[in-house]
């Protein structure tokens, strides 16, 4: 379904919403600026939003929840559990590793990252840049058991760099380092420790000397401040990120054609100067581009079964939409080479699933998802968080213990609120008795999956009396 916005005020899209129709020609309208703005600048938002909110720069050095691996800004934190219900930073996050996490300063830099030899467990370390993009990433994939130094730089940097290292180079002030490593169980859990203890993240002041960051200080986000009008917090937010922004040629245009509506790189959001009447088409405007965002996040590339699946990864170009959509519902995902995220909203019939609902998604033998690494499906509420229940099981994929296949190679999943007994248990994955979405995550897929030849299933509406068995679908 394409979105079509209702007018509201004069200059405001009224065909489907993309990329291409909602930036075309140039505009004055505060609406169609703000619904521009609205959607180039939610991904920045975002990013700088989970910047705030993992290094804290009110109290830096507060204790953190074990799920979540947060940290003073220019330094690393370690999650030493797998998400859970609890985990509330940032947007769905995976039940497969465990996270290590920074936020960089880089005008503080240069830094250096060391890694310990990962052996054959599967692992890779993600740069993503300040509009929610993957810069790069290193891991198995790329450089096997063990990366070499990275040396991590800002965009200005012309300095010496280390023999044998891997240069990072960010194009913004503000760069994120994520990275992840396999947890194959609770009992799995120390031997990740040990490896986890071995990541340092180091400020480099010169060849062998290697101090620990100081925590730089950082502006406060602009829609905390108890006079923004909250139709319009995210721009304010969006011009204090602004003030930070490093301007290119392909941007320059554009938020050039943002002063009208009071955004700009000296002075962020000046919305005091703005009539009533600017100020209320504006509001239309921001929630109008979230709404296009919401709806895209729906479509995020090729839909097959009520499945969604962006092969552009988190290289987006010039789509802002897309960018946006997946700053919504994902944020800071991999590059398709190494992890795909196909999402499901929608069950065969079209219709959103549900927990009040039972599902079957049935695999066969030939048809299991292609990947030289792993493969999972996590369960999310709407707004993106993992959803208890009586069993604390969040995703289910080739790794869960007991999960039972049938005779002839397939694989049926039970997807339902109600626990369908110890027979189907371990093919069962709960869900809330309210809407919900799945993220399939294929860790290093094959050739098959990257280039649109596979796609996964359609998630069948079943009656619970007719549950297939062993012979239809491999569920137990």
């Amino acid at each position: 379904m394409n979105i079509i916005v209702t007018p509201v005020c004069a200059g405001q899209p009224s065909s489907p919403a993309n990329t291409q129709q909602l930036f075309a020609g140039e505009s004055t309208a505060p609406y169609m600026l703000a619904v521009r703005a609205t959607i180039w600048g939610y991904p920045l938002v975002r990013a700088a939003q989970l910047r705030e909110k993992a290094t804290q720069p009110s109290h830096p050095l507060a204790p953190r929840p074990k799920t979540v691996a947060t940290a003073p800004i220019n330094r690393i934190g370690q999650a030493r559990d797998l998400a859970g219900p609890d985990t509330r930073i940032g947007v769905a996050p995976n039940n497969d590793t465990l996270y290590s996490l920074a936020f960089l300063d880089t005008k503080d830099g240069p830094f250096q990252l060391d890694t310990p030899n990962f052996k054959h467990r599967y692992y890779v370390f993600q740069f993503g840049e300040a509009d929610s993009s993957t810069l790069t990433s290193f891991g198995q994939s790329s450089h096997g058991s063990k990366l070499p130094p990275i040396f991590i730089v800002g965009p200005d940097y012309r300095g010496h760099v280390p023999k044998g290292a891997q240069i990072v180079r960010s194009t913004q002030r503000y760069l994120m380092v994520a990275g992840r490593v396999l947890v194959d169980g609770p009992q799995d859990l120390q031997k990740v420790h040990r490896l986890q203890d071995q990541i340092r993240l180091r400020q480099w002041l010169g060849p062998n000397r290697l101090v620990q960051a100081p925590i730089a200080s950082q502006r406060i986000l602009a829609s905390e401040a108890d006079d923004v009008p909250k139709g319009l917090a995210l721009l304010a937010d969006l011009g204090t990120v602004l003030e930070d922004w490093r301007v290119s040629k392909e941007d320059a245009g554009l938020i050039a054609s943002l002063r009208p509506i009071g955004l700009t790189i000296d002075n962020g959001f000046r919305y005091a100067q703005l009539s009533p009447s600017v100020r209320a088409a504006m509001e239309h405007g921001v929630a109008d581009g979230l709404a296009i965002i919401r709806e895209k996040t729906r479509h995020l590339g090729t839909m097959s079964g009520g499945w969604s699946t962006s092969y552009a990864g988190s290289r987006f170009g010039d789509d802002f939409l897309l960018r946006a959509a997946v700053a919504m519902d994902q944020i800071y995902v991999l590059d398709k080479d190494e992890a795909l995220y196909p999402v499901a909203h929608l069950d065969a019939q079209g219709r959103q699933l549900d927990g009040r609902n039972t599902y079957i998604l049935c695999f066969r033998k030939q048809d299991l998802p292609p990947v030289d690494g792993f493969w999972s499906i996590t369960l999310y509420y709407e707004k993106g968080f993992l959803a208890a229940n009586s069993i604390n099981r969040y995703s289910i994929g080739d790794r869960t213990p007991g999960i039972v296949y049938g005779r002839d190679g397939s694989l049926g999943l039970l997807i339902q609120n109600e626990d369908p007994g110890a027979d189907k248990r371990s093919n069962w994955l709960p869900a809330p008795r309210e809407p919900f979405m799945l993220m399939m995550r294929l860790y290093r897929p094959q050739h098959r999956a990257v280039d649109a030849q596979w796609h996964p299933p359609a998630i069948q509406p079943i009656d619970m009396a007719s549950t297939p068995g062993s012979e239809g679908c491999g569920t137990p």
